[in-house]
């Protein structure tokens, strides 16, 4: 009687042990899984960190031309165009003017942001003084020309700017890798991006009955090389 009770407590005690160290398993599985659905969500956490718009970086100020330790005040996004790998914003801000001690000048600037994989990425910024309506008499547009650092299809050549009449409807530019861009402006600010250009051949202003109000030929400061084949055709400049 007592070999049959001991027997029946010994078996007793190695279910309670076997189900302990189920117990223990299943637990060690269940933090192992909320360890893993947490990590999950994490991650996925991070990557929609990564894979959102750009616009920390694009709402950083700019820096003053040759004046890198100096941000530009009355800082002011304007708009931001989409191109063909990510986004240009345009801004404004105030700098001191090199030629007038105290005074401010106001310049629009540009900041390409291209998008790699699931990162944005500075391509490249840069700016030029504002122009006033009344202080360019005759013209109906102001604007500038930015290159980007690179290599064929890597580098980007950009032409930002306003509009100073209210007859213009669109801008179109010709760069001269043959690839023509168009703005319809509607904020009064254009910004066209083109990939694998080095220079620009034709700028034009149209009107509501798209008929061109302005042409300006233009060959950018910086000169294409002899063998990336960017050529512009020579314009009669005659509307």
């Amino acid at each position: 009687m007592s070999l049959g009770r001991q027997t029946q407590n010994s078996r007793l005690l190695n279910y309670s042990s076997q189900e302990q160290n189920v117990r223990s398993t299943m637990n060690r599985r269940l933090v192992i899984c909320l360890i893993g659905c947490l990590g999950l969500t994490i991650a996925g956490w991070a990557v929609s960190l990564v894979a959102a718009t750009p616009e920390e970086a694009l709402r950083r100020p700019f820096s003053c031309p040759s004046q890198s330790d100096t941000e530009a005040k009355s800082f002011q996004v304007l708009t931001t165009r989409k191109w063909s790998k990510g986004i240009v914003a345009l801004y404004r801000g105030n700098c001191a003017a090199l030629n007038k001690p105290g005074v401010d000048q106001p310049l629009l600037s540009y900041r390409v942001m291209k998008q790699n994989g699931m990162e944005w990425q500075l391509s490249g910024s840069g700016s030029y003084p504002m122009t006033i309506e009344k202080s360019k008499p005759g013209s109906l547009i102001d604007y500038g020309v930015g290159h980007t650092r690179g290599k064929g299809n890597d580098r980007q050549t950009i032409l930002y700017g306003q509009v100073l009449s209210p007859q213009v409807s669109a801008i179109e530019v010709t760069f001269n890798n043959g690839k023509s861009l168009r703005d319809e402006s509607p904020d009064g600010l254009f910004a066209l991006v083109a990939s694998g250009a080095t220079g620009i051949c034709d700028i034009r202003a149209f009107g509501y009955d798209n008929q061109i109000l302005q042409r300006d030929e233009l060959i950018s400061p910086r000169k294409s090389d002899a063998q990336d084949g960017n050529t512009c055709q020579p314009i009669s400049g005659q509307l």
